[in-house]
């Protein structure tokens, strides 16, 4: 039997609201969806999802601040400062591969995560939530996608490097023609 997540709702109704991965759900498939859904508590400076690790679910943050940290060679990068509705975890939710990046809680968090395995119990038991939620999901991902495009091609642009600028160009063709070679 699904979780049960008594008063969710009713104390982060706003921030669910909110949240890309619930957008377009009715009253009643956001309740639905609770039940399959968990929700967890972090102190400060606590990881919540470590880069190279397979979780296979989705996060919203329904209190508290997060980081986004990229673990490099030589040093680590904090890539976005997340909070309340905002959501992570998304790209290994599809595709079970290892998170790309680490999630640490910056004070105390308070979030509800969303495994795969329920989200394919609620497939079978509210077809329209699931389905908007991937569908979100993938709008989610499309958009940081698009703007990582756009920045880097401005970067790239901006620097006096014709090398790197023809690099960046032949980068982008082979991505969007080999895409699933």
């Amino acid at each position: 039997m699904p979780e049960q997540n008594p008063g969710v709702l009713e104390k982060y109704c706003a921030v669910l609201e909110r949240s890309p991965l619930l957008a377009g759900l009715t009253t009643d498939e956001l309740k639905a969806c609770l039940p399959y859904m968990r929700t967890e508590g972090f102190s400060a400076g606590e990881e919540i999802l470590t880069e190279g690790n397979k979780y296979h679910g989705v996060w919203i943050i329904l209190d508290g601040l997060c980081e986004v940290i990229k673990h490099g060679q030589n040093r680590s990068s904090r890539l976005a400062t997340l909070e309340p509705s905002n959501i992570f975890g998304e790209m290994s939710f599809l595709h079970s591969e290892p998170h790309s990046a680490s999630v640490r809680a910056v004070d105390h968090v308070e979030t509800i995560r969303l495994m795969f395995e329920s989200y394919e119990q609620l497939r079978v038991e509210c077809p329209s939530a699931a389905h908007k939620i991937v569908v979100n999901i993938v709008r989610v991902i499309s958009d940081r996608l698009r703007r990582m495009d756009e920045w880097t091609c401005e970067l790239v642009e901006r620097s006096n490097d014709r090398n790197g600028y023809h690099e960046w160009q032949e980068f982008r063709a082979k991505l969007y023609s080999n895409l699933f070679d």
